[in-house]
């Protein structure tokens, strides 16, 4: 079996026309590569599309003449992951850098914008483990009609035009990018690894990035050393908010007080026309 090098692995890579059997995800760009030509290392479970493998190491990008772009095997940020300049999406695997601005691609976005060819098309069926009972289908456009559907790993909302995996059984939907999730990541501005929940095991999380509150239905980033630091699923590329978004506590608690300012103005409206209205009675019963 021919061995191949590859400057992103240590270890020497085999190439298969295809390996069937358990999901596998790219190293290199995240997606799916079951079914499909693939470099491996079997041992450190590496895997790497024939596309991915051959990507070259520098090019110029239509998107930013200025400056040459480097491919790096993992995110150049110590958060570990990066907002992609051309989806605006969050990477964590190989990137097209600018060593001059913060610009950064995926590689996927990189080559797609300069040579489009069709997409390794995903699975169509997949097992979450945040949704171990039933497995999710792949569904090239949402059911619904409306954007009112969020996606149940991050909890922000669905593109009613756009693809997703669903269980109908649990009405369960994600975003596609959403079930390629790194296991860990890290932020500059704090010292431990955040590690992916799949499973809430709080009462109420706020986010602390954000200040927002964390659904129980959602996956969450939380300190491995226990710190009580933690995060929504999008926050993690994200900068501290320097004023807190109202949560649904203090937004109830607002209702709350905004109704009762109602109720003492209907109050005093209804004072008002009894008072009006006595005065015209005490005239009328006058003469």
């Amino acid at each position: 079996m021919d061995r191949h090098k590859h400057f992103s692995h240590p270890h020497t890579l085999s190439f298969h026309k295809s390996l069937e059997g358990a999901q596998l995800t790219c190293t290199g760009c995240n997606f799916p590569c079951t079914g499909t030509p693939v470099y491996s290392c079997r041992a450190c479970k590496f895997f790497l599309h024939d596309r991915c493998f051959n990507a070259s190491r520098s090019l110029t990008h239509p998107s930013h003449p200025d400056h040459p772009l480097s491919l790096f095997p993992s995110p150049t940020y110590s958060s570990g992951s990066f907002i992609c300049s051309e989806c605006n999406k969050t990477g964590s695997g190989f990137c097209f850098c600018c060593s001059h601005c913060e610009f950064d691609l995926h590689i996927h976005c990189a080559y797609n914008t300069l040579n489009p060819i069709p997409s390794t098309p995903p699975p169509n069926q997949i097992k979450l483990k945040s949704h171990p009972n039933h497995q999710l289908k792949y569904l090239p456009k949402a059911p619904y009609a409306s954007g009112t559907h969020l996606c149940d790993v991050c909890g922000t909302g669905c593109d009613p035009n756009g693809a997703l995996y669903r269980c109908d059984i649990c009405d369960y939907d994600a975003h596609v990018t959403c079930t390629t999730l790194p296991e860990s990541v890290r932020r500059e501005d704090h010292p431990h690894t955040l590690s992916l929940l799949y499973v809430y095991p709080y009462e109420s999380f706020e986010c602390d990035v954000c200040r927002g509150a964390i659904a129980k239905s959602n996956c969450m980033y939380h300190c491995s050393s226990d710190c009580n630091y933690g995060m929504h699923v999008k926050c993690v590329p994200a900068k501290v908010s320097e004023q807190a978004p109202m949560n649904e506590m203090t937004f109830q608690l607002e209702m709350f007080k905004l109704q009762n300012q109602m109720k003492v103005h209907e109050m005093a409206v209804d004072t008002m026309l009894l008072g009006t209205h006595g005065l015209h009675r005490n005239r009328y019963y006058r003469y």
